[in-house]
């Protein structure tokens, strides 16, 4: 589970960092295998020289259009997959067409409503595990 590595004493930030890495892994293993999130996170590392999730959370745009970098027409399609999964498996306010918006506009309302929506799921998990 996500909090299994997970020190009470970690900064908020990184805990969205590792959740947004993590909706990612499962997202795409399904459909892409479980060796492309690994890829796609390598080719990131080295664009950004930087965790790809951290640039996520803190700047989806630049996320983006890394991506794009690395998979061209697809990246759009790798967000959607993402997205869907999402409102699929979270309760979370935002369809998968939104989700796939707020990384092509470049506002700080995206990046905080992007938060918002990794914070919803760190909330689901600890709750899941309260009532397991």
């Amino acid at each position: 589970s996500l909090h299994d590595a997970l020190p009470i004493y970690e900064n908020k930030n990184v805990l969205l960092h590792k959740v947004a890495r993590k909706i990612f892994e499962e997202a795409t293993a399904a459909s892409l295998g479980g060796t492309f999130n690994v890829i796609i996170s390598f080719h990131l590392k080295q664009k950004f020289g930087k965790d790809p999730y951290e640039v996520l959370i803190d700047n989806p745009r630049t996320f983006n259009d890394g991506l794009k970098e690395v998979l061209g027409e697809g990246a759009e399609a790798v967000i959607n997959l993402v997205g869907t999964f999402l409102t699929i498996k979270y309760d979370v306010d935002c369809t998968a067409e939104e989700f796939v918006k707020l990384f092509v506009e470049s506002s700080p309302l995206s990046a905080r409503k992007l938060s918002e929506i990794f914070r919803s799921i760190v909330t689901q998990e600890e709750q899941k595990l309260k009532t397991a």
